[in-house]
């Protein structure tokens, strides 16, 4: 079992608009700074500058990593059709060197909610990997709010995440003789996780997040 300790994760920062970008366009357009922590030996965190969208256009949506649209009302939210996009690729020349094959990203889609309650909202996906893995990923968080100050907006999340073996499998198993390993099978794993995310006005329809 992991622990996951991140501040906005996989956005470690990033300037957003807050205005209607396009027409029926509301939430936040910008750019983040995405960050990778080291999965294997030989390697350094990684970080990417990349396209940062929250916010919906129509039934359409974009929850950071999460795109989709609602396609039926449900409770106080929706169901939605969507995929989500995980940097879990391993490539590496020091991998190559040793051995070790390739992991592409994976492909997943499947449905997902995201509902809104008194104490908070919570979002929960269903994902299938149509890539390489063929494994599911199932992720399921509450997201509260606090505003301690007038400048300063607080977002903190509990969540859990389940990896299918099939998916731990492909991404962190291991052939007979990979590597200079025997073989290796890993199960289903939950991976239980801490985030924060803030966001803080620095101008006019301008957030720092």
């Amino acid at each position: 079992m992991k622990f996951r300790l991140s501040v906005a994760p996989l956005a470690a920062g990033l300037l957003a608009s807050t205005t209607a970008l396009a027409d029926g366009y509301t939430g936040d357009a910008g750019l983040g700074i995405y960050g990778r922590q080291e999965i294997y030996r030989g390697t350094t965190t990684e970080t990417d500058v990349l396209p940062y969208i929250y916010g919906q256009w129509g039934r359409f949506f974009g929850r950071v990593d999460t795109f989709g649209f609602q396609a039926l009302p449900m409770g106080h939210g929706f169901l939605e059709v969507s995929t989500r996009i995980v940097q879990d690729e391993m490539e590496s020349g020091t991998l190559k060197r040793a051995g070790v094959r390739d992991r592409n990203n994976s492909q997943l889609v499947g449905i997902s909610t995201f509902q809104h309650s008194p104490i908070g909202a919570i979002s929960i996906s269903l994902m299938q990997d149509v890539g390489d893995s063929e494994g599911m990923l199932v992720d399921a968080s509450w997201i509260g709010a606090w505003k301690p100050i007038s400048w300063l907006s607080i977002y903190p999340e509990l969540g859990m995440e389940v990896m299918s073996s099939k998916y731990t499998g492909y991404y962190y198993g291991t052939n007979a003789g990979e590597g200079g390993f025997r073989s290796y099978r890993p199960g289903m794993a939950l991976n239980p996780y801490v985030a924060i995310h803030t966001s803080s006005p620095i101008a006019a329809d301008w957030n720092l997040a």
